[in-house]
């Protein structure tokens, strides 16, 4: 530093030394010289006033003071330099220092935002709940796609919290984002702490690191939102298909019931036929003036009835009855006994047929009440109005035999019961003729009709033979099942009658089941056993079978052709079902060699006569202990003498010689009224035409364009001639089957158009495949139509229109002419042809327009 000189000369300093006072009491100062010798000084004193001392004194003061102010502030810069140099030093290790943990934060968040990805799945994962397996439904997707959504949206709701705790932290520092600042604005924001230097790096460390986090957490939501998003989408996107997948298989559905509906009606129509047939088989038609004869014989042919025959047949039923009369007082037999009273043979004749067709040849044999005994006709009228039983002591039975078939004569008691239905012929009003039903297995229908000429009017081509009454034992064992009835017939006497029975284990299926559930088959292992499913009955009502082992085979083969009552079978049992053997019961079931399960049929009196009832029948195991199992017993014959010889009832030829008998004494014409008479119209010089409202008509319940036989093709329709395609079509925009289809019809797009015209077509349906088709293949109009439609048009078939525009089994779109072909519309101009909905077409054709 200069030193400071002063106007006087000095540089105001004092020095001040120790020593002995000077001698003579001056300063030698520059104020004086004279020293201290006052005395000798004449007139000037010498000396410094007061006055000048005290400012003297005061200037020293002020050196002095300054000199001190001069030192104060050297020390306090020196001070100040060193707390410079310090506070630098401090500054500039932080700076190192932020550096460093800088590049450590950088690198740290770095490979966290690497492991994005991973780490969020992660916490995903984490968050997500733990659920059933559920199914593969609609509603358990599409509740699986929200459910991850909303696990998703809860991360990003937490995320979100934490991201605007972590903003605030990284803000918190400077009020700037620490990423985006320099080094020399951390310096600045640093220097302004202080001596807090350490708690301003703390501070920034923090906000730098929840800057970091921020920016991890941004990154995270928008990845979470993106997922979010997707998912959303998906869900949208799954709605459609599910929407799609479900209106398909809605469609399958309604196409599955209608087939299912079908082959329901196609069953009972099949079953309603069977019995119709069986019924019809066993109707029998009986004419009056026969039932007044006498005895009858009733053959698939008719009646085989003579005067002479039928006088023959009663006096020979009659001479048996005497006999057991007789035998009865002579030899006082207590058991049943019988007598073959004729014997009517159908061999004669037939010889190439076998003994079962020869037997059903023969139906029934009829003799009056009065012959079995029964002469109150009253009385019996009454019975049959109760719809009671008469009781008889005799009773006819034919037999089957080797040489044709015999009509025995038994008495009632013991195992033959003596009851005989008595029914009443009933007036049928739609024929105006008499009808009777006989009960028992088959179930007999008669019809009486006026008169009608017998199939064996000839008396020498009866074959029948008069047996030698022969008295005989009925042996135990022997097979006794008799069907017979007495029938009252207004105005005629009331008749006997005895019919032929089907063989043992023989009969028609009657019965319905009952409906399968879906642990139907558990039941077969309990007491009560698995009742027969209705899916059987359906398709085995009517059906006839002459054994146990035929109708079990059967009914195990029905079984295994439905999925659903085989599924609870294992893989062997299915197979053996599918080949009409019945299937291994459990092992704990098993008796013996016994181990498959078993049909079994309620004990009942009249089971031998009903025995394929499906209402009486359960499938049991082994060890069940109810229920007969089906086996025909073994039957003893009836020892029936042969006939060794034939002898007619009336000579042959004896028709041509006429009469040698005595006229018998006329009777009252029988009264009986008979059918209505229908008079004789004019011949029907008309030809049957087509109405022309119905051409093109669909079959009810069916697709306009299914493969189906023309409903018209009993006539000529214009539809089915060859052609050729004409017409230009229409330039489409939009939707072309939207709103034009549900109004005046969408017209031919005119790009098909150009691709059909000029072509020959067999028929207009070969037109409607190739038009369908051609649609098909054009890029503009194919993508508006589904994926199914797009199969269904590709095979030339129409595509399915929407659910409210539908109409019963008309399901799909339709062409439509605008001129109608019965009219003379062109049918191949395609300017004549627009498309409707199936509910359009029906409005446009009820309203005749």
């Amino acid at each position: 530093m200069a030193q400071r000189i002063f106007n006087d000369g000095s540089s105001g300093h004092v020095v001040i030394r120790s020593g002995p006072p000077a001698s003579g009491g001056g300063s030698g100062g520059g104020l004086g010289g004279g020293g201290g010798n006052r005395v000798g000084a004449s007139g000037n004193f010498g000396g410094l006033s007061a006055k000048k001392k005290n400012a003297r004194k005061r200037a020293l003061q002020q050196h002095r003071a300054k000199v001190a102010q001069a030192e104060a502030n050297a020390a306090a810069a020196a001070r100040d330099q060193a707390r410079i140099q310090t506070r630098q030093q401090l500054l500039a290790g932080q700076a190192q220092r932020h550096g460093i943990v800088r590049a450590e934060i950088d690198q740290i968040f770095a490979a966290k935002t690497a492991q994005l990805a991973s780490s969020l799945e992660h916490e995903i994962s984490s968050a997500r709940q733990p659920h059933d397996s559920g199914s593969s439904s609609e509603r358990w997707q599409l509740y699986l796609i929200t459910k991850e959504k909303n696990e998703i949206d809860g991360l990003i709701a937490r995320k979100s919290s934490e991201l605007s705790a972590k903003k605030i932290v990284a803000y918190s520092f400077d009020g700037h984002d620490p990423l985006t600042r320099t080094p020399a604005d951390y310096l600045v924001r640093l220097d302004q702490f202080g001596d807090a230097l350490d708690g301003g790096y703390q501070a920034w460390e923090n906000a730098y690191a929840a800057a970091h986090e921020s920016r991890l957490l941004s990154a995270q939501i928008i990845s979470l939102t993106e997922k979010s998003n997707g998912l959303a989408s998906h869900h949208a996107e799954q709605t459609i298909v599910w929407r799609e997948r479900e209106a398909h298989w809605e469609r399958l559905r309604q196409i599955a019931e209608q087939r299912d509906a079908r082959i329901r009606f196609k069953q009972q129509a099949d079953a309603d036929t069977r019995i119709e047939r069986i019924r019809q088989a066993n109707t029998l038609t009986l004419p009056a003036s026969s039932l007044a004869a006498g005895g009858v014989v009733l053959t698939p042919q008719g009646v085989l009835i003579a005067q002479e025959v039928a006088a023959v047949l009663e006096n020979a039923v009659q001479a048996g009855i005497k006999g057991l009369i007789d035998l009865g007082r002579i030899a006082l037999k207590t058991g049943p006994v019988f007598i073959t009273g004729m014997l009517e043979s159908p061999v004669l004749g037939n010889g190439e047929l076998t003994p079962e067709q020869r037997n059903r040849l023969f139906y029934a044999v009829g003799v009056p009440a009065k012959t079995l005994e029964l002469y109150d006709a009253q009385e019996l009228q009454g019975i049959a109005d109760e719809r009671g039983s008469v009781e008889a002591e005799y009773r006819l039975k034919p037999l089957p035999m080797p040489e044709g078939v015999a009509i025995v004569i038994a008495s009632t008691g013991g195992e033959i019961d003596a009851w005989v239905p008595v029914v009443n012929a009933v007036l049928d009003p739609l024929t105006g003729l008499y009808t009777a039903e006989v009960p028992g297995s088959p179930t007999r229908h008669l019809l009486f009709t006026a008169d009608a000429p017998s199939q064996a009017a000839n008396p020498g081509q009866t074959p029948l033979a008069v047996m030698e009454p022969q008295a005989q034992d009925i042996p135990s064992g022997v097979d006794l099942r008799i069907q017979d009835c007495i029938v009252c017939v207004p105005g005629l006497e009331p008749i006997y009658l005895s019919f032929g029975v089907p063989p043992l284990g023989a009969g028609v299926v009657t019965g319905k089941g009952l409906p399968a559930t879906q642990d139907w088959w558990n039941s077969a292992t309990q007491a009560a056993g698995a009742a027969i499913p209705t899916q059987v009955g359906d398709q085995f009502r009517g059906r006839e079978f002459k054994s146990f082992e035929a109708f079990d085979e059967a009914l195990w083969r029905t079984i295994g052709e439905h999925h659903q009552l085989v599924s609870p079978f294992d893989e062997v049992n299915q197979k053996r079902v599918e080949q009409g053997f019945a299937p291994y019961a459990p092992k704990s079931t098993w008796v013996g060699e016994d181990r498959q399960f078993e049909l079994r049929y309620q004990e009942r009196s009249e089971f031998w006569s009903d025995p394929f009832n499906l209402d009486k029948i359960s499938i049991k195991t082994p060890q069940a202990a109810e229920g007969w199992l089906g086996i025909v017993p073994a039957v003893v014959p009836w020892p029936i003498p042969p006939a060794s010889s034939w002898k007619p009832v009336v000579p042959p030829g004896r028709e041509h010689i006429g009469s040698t008998t005595s006229p018998i004494t006329p009777t009252d014409p029988l009264i009986y009224p008979g059918s209505p008479a229908i008079p004789v119209l004019p011949a029907n010089e008309t030809f049957p035409a087509v109405d022309e409202g119905e051409i093109g008509a669909s079959i009810p319940g069916y697709p306009g364009d299914m493969e189906l036989p023309s409903p018209d093709a009993l006539f000529r329709d214009r539809r089915d001639d060859p052609g050729v395609a004409t017409g230009v079509g229409q330039v489409v925009s939009g939707v072309w089957l939207g709103e034009a289809a549900r109004g005046e019809g969408g017209p031919i797009p005119s790009q098909i158009a150009d691709q059909l015209r000029l072509q020959e077509f067999r028929n207009f349906h070969g037109f409607r495949r190739a038009f369908w088709k051609a649609v098909a293949a054009d890029a503009e109009l194919r993508s508006q139509f589904t994926p199914i439609d797009l199969h269904l048009m590709k095979k030339g078939n129409a595509p399915y229109a929407s659910a409210n525009d539908r109409n019963g089994g008309r399901i799909k779109h339709e062409i439509h002419h605008l001129d109608e072909v019965a009219k003379g519309g062109a049918v191949y101009d395609m300017d004549n042809l627009v498309v409707m909905t199936p509910g359009r077409h029906i409005k446009f054709h009820g309203k005749g327009s």
